[in-house]
């Protein structure tokens, strides 16, 4: 399925990643939406905390 999301590579842990993995399939979740999804959380809480964060306007890609 076709996607407009950047790629994003980092490195972790090989027992962190495993476990991801595991988690990932308990809740049925792609590796790639459980990350994504755990990222949404600590964004919002960080906002909830520090106050929303402001994003310079991109330009529009042609």
């Amino acid at each position: 399925m076709p996607t407009d999301k950047p790629p994003f590579t980092f490195h972790m842990q090989s027992d962190h990643l495993e476990k991801m993995r595991y988690i990932a399939k308990q809740e049925t979740r792609s590796l790639s939406n459980l990350l994504e999804h755990l990222c949404c959380i600590y964004i919002q809480k960080y906002e909830q905390e520090c106050g929303e964060i402001q994003l310079p306007q991109l330009p529009e890609s042609k």
